[in-house]
């Protein structure tokens, strides 16, 4: 059950991507062959790392045209659902990584055809060697077969009539966000050549037909949100704790590009007590929690970063600083969906699961 679960909320991210392109746009299909390696951001994988790791994405991509008033916001960005496959380097403890993802590209500009920018995807993957106490023990990174994917990348790109051609480097991270331990994370820095085939020409409207969806300009709002998730805690094979969150937060949208949030977490985490032992009263597993995130507003999308520290938290299990890196998606015109990463520094905590409600 927990793995069905993590796999619709894993997809649940790729289906309101799609979703923000629910008109007629120029289709491509795009091919992706990467050649990377495994990075060891602990002294504990190096027995990992044997081989080159490589593989590649097969994409259909939609090319935004210019009627919405985002696409000229953003330089005309690029929507990417594709399918991917990857080598991990070590077939015996590793295997393979095969899965499904959406993600877009943000052109900084585009001028003469030429254009640098940001890509940036989320997904689901399916690693076939997991950690297992007797047919797999070297594993100690992933233990699950079903993994959620993240991928940031910088791009050079070429545009012609109908294709393009480019050059990527990108970051691969799969992880399932410790619903089930080990969970250090796989990291795959990858070099890419990508070409894409447009059925049409590639042309822009020179003027948005249709104009901002979402915060209105230079406004406060004020939401509430509850996320539930689950995880474990070390020794691995132990059992499974509930976390509980209740977030209030404001928003201000500086810009079409920029908007700026605080918020106040309240979290119930039932893995803090036993962390420490166990032998403290089931109060302490209650943490307060300050944040400040920059979002980035993409039409029906809001993709986060945030940064926060605890002001309550009585057995500090992680540390006192917080991170967060995910999206909010547009379900209604006050209720968004939720999914991010909770992280300590570059140590995945849980994965927030949740629905947020704008008050105004």
């Amino acid at each position: 059950m927990k793995r069905v679960i993590l796999m619709l909320l894993c997809l649940g991210f790729i289906l309101p991507v799609n979703k923000l392109f629910a008109q007629k746009q120029n289709i491509g299909i795009s091919l992706t062959p990467q050649i990377g390696f495994l990075l060891q951001h602990r002294a504990t994988m190096a027995h990992l790392n044997l081989e080159h790791s490589y593989g590649g994405q097969l994409e259909v991509d939609f090319k935004t045209n210019g009627k919405k008033q985002w696409h000229h916001d953003f330089n005309f960005p690029t929507i990417e659902l594709n399918t991917f496959y990857y080598d991990l380097g070590n077939k015996e403890v590793l295997g393979k990584a095969i899965g499904l993802s959406a993600g877009i590209y943000f052109p900084y500009f585009l001028k003469n055809g030429w254009s640098v920018g940001n890509a940036v995807s989320f997904g689901l993957t399916y690693i076939t060697k997991k950690y297992d106490l007797i047919k797999n023990p070297k594993n100690n990174v992933i233990g699950s077969n079903f993994n959620c994917m993240v991928n940031l990348g910088i791009r050079v790109e070429k545009q012609f009539s109908k294709s393009t051609i480019g050059l990527e480097i990108s970051m691969a991270h799969l992880s399932n966000g410790a619903y089930r331990l080990p969970n250090l994370g796989v990291n795959l820095p990858f070099l890419g050549l990508s070409y894409t085939y447009f059925l049409d020409p590639i042309e822009y409207q020179e003027n948005a037909s249709q104009s901002y969806i979402g915060l209105p300009l230079k406004k406060w709002s004020f939401s509430s949100q509850l996320i539930g998730s689950i995880k474990q805690i070390y020794p691995i094979g132990g059992s499974t704790y509930g976390v509980a969150v209740l977030t209030n937060y404001g928003q201000y949208r500086v810009n079409t590009k920029v908007v700026i949030e605080g918020g106040v977490d309240a979290i119930y985490n039932e893995s803090i007590v036993k962390y420490n032992n166990g032998n403290h009263g089931k109060g302490k597993n209650f943490q307060l929690g300050l944040y400040a995130a920059y979002v980035l507003p993409i039409h029906k999308l809001h993709l986060i970063v945030a940064m926060g520290r605890y002001v309550i938290n009585p057995l500090d299990p992680a540390g006192q600083w917080f991170h967060k890196f995910g999206g909010r998606f547009r379900l209604t015109e006050r209720l968004w969906g939720n999914f991010t990463i909770k992280s300590h520094w570059a140590k995945a905590d849980y994965f927030e699961y949740g629905l947020s409600y704008r008050w105004k």
